[in-house]
């Protein structure tokens, strides 16, 4: 048989040779690590619920302050006078320490004698923890610290407070200071020391990482660095816990600052007025000798009344800049003061600013301020008196506004 003859194998063209791979582009460098949203976020949330906070506490201790005076037995007073007042207290610190959270308190000038300080802070720490052993040694002599002292002993509770919560049961409470020099300058040494009497087991150190601490930790660190110190914690669960506070020392004889009321007082923040003929400086003069309270809180706003009723004055309240611009433009002669609940009422786009600056310059102004930024730092001539204030507070700011 013929058999039939195999086609020709094709060979296959050379494969071409592969590509080198191109070389990655260069990483660019890591941005730095920005703040973690949620902490700013939580942040704003403290500050809000802060300034809420003090208006609530005004209100409080107002209503605290009225039931004390018209309590008929005296003898039974006492006791629950000071129950009352120490959660009232409890609350002022809490609103100071969400305001330090937000990062809304700054760097105040002052010098802190530290016996003073202590002893202060001491008898606050054995009213939070019954059962409290505190041991408190001063030196002989040891210099002031270069900071305010509220700024200070506020940041020292707030760590107090964290290292009790840290090692709940402990009781062990040492306070020691020293003072020294880093490189030229010199400083204050702090040591808060918080020790079980009965040793438990005995943990690694470590810093102090629980969710529950971060409000009093954030809020002490941000007072301590924003004067200049540093803080260091060591932790060993079941045994103790420290924090050493480096503060500057005042090197040369400081004055004090006067001690700071809850106001700040000064002229009005209204422009002067352009001289005016005698006949119609005259029909300016205030006759009545009016208030007017403009306060959306009813327990703040009773509490203002109070204080200014007893000072003799007329007063009319409302709740709303809408009756106020009434009151003002029905009659403008019958006021001498009017207090605020908030400084964006002063405003060129607000009515009531408006009419304050047309028919009212010279009205004496006061602003109730949520807080330590107020706004004596953008108009300095403004009268303020800042949340939350009791009504001795109160009382001492407006005779010094209205004897101005």
């Amino acid at each position: 048989m013929r058999k039939h003859a195999q086609p020709a194998r094709r060979l296959a063209a050379p494969k071409p040779a592969p590509k080198p791979a191109p070389k990655p582009a260069p990483k660019p460098p890591a941005p730095p690590p920005a703040r973690a949203p949620h902490l700013i976020n939580a942040r704003r949330v403290a500050l809000t619920l802060a300034e809420d906070l003090a208006t609530l506490v005004s209100g409080i201790e107002g209503r605290a302050h009225a039931l004390i005076e018209s309590a008929p037995q005296r003898e039974l007073l006492p006791a629950a006078a000071e129950g009352l007042c120490t959660a009232v207290q409890r609350l002022r610190t809490l609103q100071r320490k969400l305001v330090a959270f937000g990062r809304a308190r700054t760097a105040v000038p002052g010098s802190t004698e530290v016996r003073a300080l202590v002893a202060g802070l001491t008898d606050e720490l054995l009213q939070m923890q019954l059962g409290l052993e505190l041991s408190w040694e001063p030196p002989q002599a040891l210099p002031p610290i270069a900071a305010d002292p509220e700024i200070v002993r506020d940041s020292l509770l707030f760590l107090c407070t964290a290292l009790l919560r840290a090692e709940r049961g402990a009781t062990h409470l040492t306070i020691e200071a020293g003072h020294g020099f880093a490189g030229d300058t010199q400083n204050i040494r702090l040591q808060v020391t918080l020790e079980w009497i009965t040793e438990t087991v005995a943990g690694e150190d470590s810093g102090l990482n629980d969710a529950n601490l971060t409000l009093d930790l954030e809020a002490a660190n941000h007072l301590i660095a924003c004067q200049g110190g540093t803080v260091a914690i060591s932790h060993l669960p079941g045994r103790s816990v420290r924090a050493i506070v480096h503060w500057p020392a005042a090197l040369a004889a400081t004055t004090p600052p006067a001690d700071r009321e809850p106001s700040s007082i000064a002229a009005s923040p209204i422009a002067p007025p352009a001289p005016q003929p005698k006949a119609v400086a005259e029909q300016r003069e205030f006759r009545y000798r009016g208030a007017l309270v403009l306060e959306a809180d009813p327990a703040v706003r009773e509490m203002v009344s109070d204080a200014l009723k007893a000072s003799g004055y007329a007063v009319l309240v409302c709740s709303d800049g809408a009756a106020a611009c009434a009151f003002l433009k029905r009659t403008p002669n019958r006021f001498e003061v009017i207090i605020l609940d908030h400084e964006h009422r002063l405003d060129g786009g607000d009515a009531l600013g408006e009419t304050i600056r047309t028919l009212v310059p010279n009205l004496k102004i006061c602003v109730l301020v949520p807080g330590p930024t107020h706004p004596a730092t953008t108009r300095p001539h403004l009268h303020c008196i800042e949340k939350p204030f009791g009504v001795h507070e109160l009382r001492r700011a407006l005779a010094s506004l209205l004897t101005g």
